[in-house]
Formats: structure tokens, sequence, C-alpha cells
């Protein structure tokens, strides 16, 4: 709750407050302070991703592998029938 305070505090600053010679200086660090905050939870994602039991990770394999199967089977081309000659009958 004080981070959003806090945030709140500094948006208003920025809104309000910063003279536009330093707005380009402060969207910079916003941008890194962004960025560092996704890299962050996506590192804490894939975390908890891998905590995840060993039947999840199974089954996507083999969803994936039948994806690729049936990818597989519907470019198959039809055989070709061999021609029937009525003389041979």
């Amino acid at each position: 709750m004080v981070y959003l305070i806090i945030g709140i505090l500094i948006l208003f600053f920025y809104i309000f407050a910063v003279p536009s010679s330093i707005k380009g200086t402060v969207n910079a660090v916003t941008m890194v302070l962004l960025i560092v905050a996704l890299i962050i939870l996506f590192g804490l994602g894939i975390f908890k991703i891998f905590q995840l039991p060993a039947e999840y990770f199974v089954g996507f394999g083999l969803s994936v592998v039948t994806v690729l199967a049936l990818r597989d089977i519907n470019r198959l081309k039809p055989p070709k029938k061999p021609k029937k000659n009525f003389d041979e009958e």
C-alpha cells in the first residue's frame, strides 16, 4: 500500500510539477524502471512455472508432438491409383 501511495505521488509530481526541461530524463528513468520491473516479473514467472508438476510438461510435450503429427498427416498426398485397363481382365 505504501508503494502505491508513493507511486501516485510520483505520478502527480510528474504531471504537475516537473519542468519540461527535465521531462526527457524522467521519461528515460521511468522506462528503465518499467523494463527492470518487467524483467523481474518475467523471472519470477519462470520460477513459478518450474514449480509445476512434471505431468504438465509431459502433457505440453505430447500436445506439441500431436500438432506436428497432425500437420504431417495433412500434408500427405493420397497414393496414386493405377489406371485399370479393361482389356486385361
